[in-house]
Parts: structure tokens; sequence; C-alpha cells
């Protein structure tokens, strides 16, 4: 008889005592930390610890669900090139009927220029990714597009195309971490989650439903990050930006089921086939908190304490938007193409946070000394310094489906004191506020 792994909101007799490791956040960092743990040392006693009533319930439904390889920073390259072999080597790494249950599309990506200025861009960025050695992302000039996409119209110069690209089913893969996890425990609805420190030492967590003892912890709450780690009297360094998609149940005849996701030019709105008919539309826009914020408070592009419930950040112009940049773009008149209004019919519009590294965090230093912040591409999946047996896996930047396996994987070698599987992966390291190619959003990548 197997024993009952799943508890929602567990009584006080059905809560563990006790485990090895405590996780808290079942999204798909907390669940891919899971699995690298039980791969590296089998037996090791997990309990995820999840506020809401079904795992991957944050920031992963706002997601497009996609992975990429095409990646400046080395580090990020390495991470993503390790989870991508992780997916399409799924019934190895993930179990029997893995590969069938995430449902990979390898479709691509493709990266758009609309004129000269724009392709020379896109060149330059293959010529960098192949200095680096990711040699099967190309550039296409206007007749390769023309011959291989002949759907996208006449107004494309050049392209940046990423072939091992595409994506898959998030719930799946976090539920085949789990289900590769056999010596876990998952509790779900147990909100309000503290860690228990004592002497600069882990000693597990307090919940209403009861308390745990264990001597490592891993934060991987997402939004709840912060939050959470001032219960063990630490600030972690992160912000979160809300981030908006939508699905449609219809497509246009001309962009077909078998197409590549699809990025336009600055300020890059993105589009890719979903099901039979339907597409799924995401925009890195720039967001401020304007409409948040009370009168006479700064406006800022980021929270450090993110608003719950996340749907009074929800644009209604948001899908809108997003269709007449595409329609600008790629010249389509009323009733063409994006500009098609049976687009905005039936839609699924959602919203969830993005966490980032913050100021303190992700910086380089100018000429004069003086401190620069950028936006960061790196998560921070680190030990804390001054709390033994705290790890973090945050900062995630809504790529934390395609990099989980990998960061996973970096998880567990902090936890039980093993080299890093890549030295560049150091990178990741709280202490590293910069690295070369690491900044903007889709646009440097």
């Amino acid at each position: 008889m197997e024993t009952r792994r799943f508890f929602s909101n567990p009584g006080v007799d059905e809560m563990p005592r006790t485990a090895d490791v405590i996780i808290i956040g079942g999204g798909p960092a907390g669940t891919a930390a899971l699995w690298a743990i039980e791969r590296a040392a089998p037996g090791t006693r997990t309990v995820l610890i999840e506020q809401n009533s079904q795992l991957a319930s944050g920031s992963s439904t706002a997601s497009l669900e996609n992975f990429r390889t095409c990646w400046p920073a080395p580090c990020l390259a390495r991470l993503m090139q390790r989870s991508v072999d992780v997916f399409f080597n799924a019934e190895e790494t993930l179990g029997d009927g893995a590969r069938d249950a995430l449902g990979i599309k390898q479709q691509g990506y493709l990266f758009l220029a609309f004129n000269p200025g724009q392709a020379d861009l896109l060149k330059g960025d293959v010529e960098h990714l192949h200095r680096i050695g990711l040699q099967h992302v190309e550039y296409l000039d206007n007749a390769e597009v023309v011959y291989r996409f002949p759907w996208l119209g006449e107004h494309i110069v050049g392209a940046k195309y990423d072939p091992v690209a595409g994506w898959l089913d998030s719930h799946a893969l976090v539920y085949q971490f789990v289900r590769n996890a056999p010596s876990a425990s998952i509790l779900l609805d147990v909100a309000d989650v503290a860690i228990v420190v004592e002497h600069g030492r882990v000693t597990g967590v307090s919940t209403p439903n009861g308390d745990i003892a264990a001597p490592q912890v891993v934060i991987a709450a997402g939004a709840n990050a912060r939050r959470v780690g001032r219960t063990a009297g630490i600030e972690l360094p992160v912000v979160a930006r809300p981030r908006q998609s939508f699905t449609t149940p219809w497509r246009h005849p001309e962009f077909p089921e078998d197409g590549p996701c699809v990025i336009g030019t600055s300020p890059f709105p993105h589009v890719r086939p979903e099901a039979q008919s339907g597409a799924i539309f995401g925009w890195e826009y720039d967001w401020n908190s304007k409409r948040l914020s009370p009168n006479g408070a700064p406006v800022r592009d980021a929270l450090a304490d993110p608003v719950w419930p996340v749907e009074q950040c929800k644009d209604v112009r948001f899908p809108s938007l997003v269709l007449a940049l595409l329609a600008r773009q790629f010249h389509h008149e009323d009733g063409r193409g994006f500009a098609d209004s049976r687009y905005l019919r039936g839609l699924d519009h959602r919203v969830g946070y993005y966490v980032y590294r913050d100021d303190s965090s992700a910086f380089f230093t100018g000429e004069n000394g003086e401190r620069r912040p950028y936006v960061s591409q790196r998560a921070v999946i680190d030990s804390w310094p001054d709390i033994a047996g705290l790890t973090i896996s945050v900062a995630h930047v809504g790529h934390g489906i395609m990099s989980a396996p990998a960061a996973g994987e970096i998880i567990a070698s902090k936890l039980l004191d093993l080299p890093l599987t890549e030295p560049v992966f150091a990178d990741f390291g709280l202490d590293v506020p910069w690295v070369e190619h690491d900044s903007g959003g889709i646009s440097a990548n």
C-alpha cells in the first residue's frame, strides 16, 4: 500500500514532526529542488509546504510555459541547456511516460527584425551566441525567412532563430518532479509559515497547523519570498513586477499550428500557437506602481511587498495593446492577421508576479565608482551566509519553468555540500551583483 504523500490543510496529527529538508513554495523552483535532492541523495526526508490548494498556482499561471537556449550570458545559457537536456531526456530523468506527460512542442523561437538596423542587432546577437558555443542559433535573412516561414509576410528583414526552443505543460512538469521524489510529503493550504532560527542556525518551521523540526530550509516562495525571509530575520534582495498574458481560442489562418514562438521588435510583444486553433500572447511591458500607490507616494517600477490579490494589477487594455503592437509591426490592417477582432473573443487574461534581484544585488560599478542598477535575468540560488541551513531559490524572473531542473540541481549541491555541476553556476550567488550580458528582458536575448 502506497504511503499517503499529499495533505491538504493537514491537522496537527497529520503534520510531519521532523524532516531533513523543508521547502517553502510549491512552484517549479520548489518542486525541482525536491526532485534534485532525491536524485542526489535518495531517501532524504523532504517536506514541501505550499500556501495554496494546488501546486504551481502562483506566477506559473501567467507564464507562456516556454523554454529557449539563446541566452547571451554564459551562466544563463548553461542553466537553460541543462534544463532542456532534462526535458528532452524526460524518460530517463523524470520517469516512464514523462515525455508524453510534458507534451513538449519543439517549434522554435523566432526573433524578428523589421528594418536593417534591427537586423544588424540580431546578426550581432547570433555572432555572440556562436562565440559562446551556441552554434545551433541561426541568423536568417529575408529570403530565408520567406522560404521557411512564408506566412509571416513580406515585411520581415531578418530574424534570429533558436530551433531548440519550444514549450511544454508546466503543470505536468511540476507533478513529474513530485512523482520522482517518493520520500517527500506535500502540504497544501498551509499559510503563514515562519522559519525558526536559533543561535544562527535553522531549526525548522512553525505553521498554524503545527511545527516541523529540520536542519535545512529552502525558500522558494516566489513573490512571497521576501515576507518568508523576514520570519528568519533577513531581508531578501528581491522585488516583484506584475506580468500579464492572455490566451485566445482563435488564431488567424495564416499562423500555422506548427509555427514557432514569434517575438516582434521593441517593445517585444510575443505570441505562439496554443492548442489546435488558439494562441497565447505576452509582452514584458514597462510597469509602474502609480495606480496602486497612495497620493504623494513615489512611483516605482517594482514592488518590494506585492499587493494581493494580484488581479488588481491587471490592465484590461493589455490584450488590445499587445494585438495592436503586433498588428503595427506586421503591417496588418483592420480585419487581417493580428488586427482581427476575433482574437479578443473568449480570451483568458492572467496576471502574476515575476520576481527579480533588487538594486542591492544587481548593479555594476561605473568609472566614478557609483553603482548603476540594472534589471538582471539571473536568479539567486545560494546558501544564506549568516544562517546555517538556510538556502534560497528566488528571483527566477519568469524563467522558472525553463530553468527549473538545473536550478533544482544547484540547490541540491548547496544543501548537500557537493560541487556545482558547472563552475559558471557560481554566478547565481548572492555575492555576484553583475555578469556580462545579463540585462534587460527579451530584447537582450
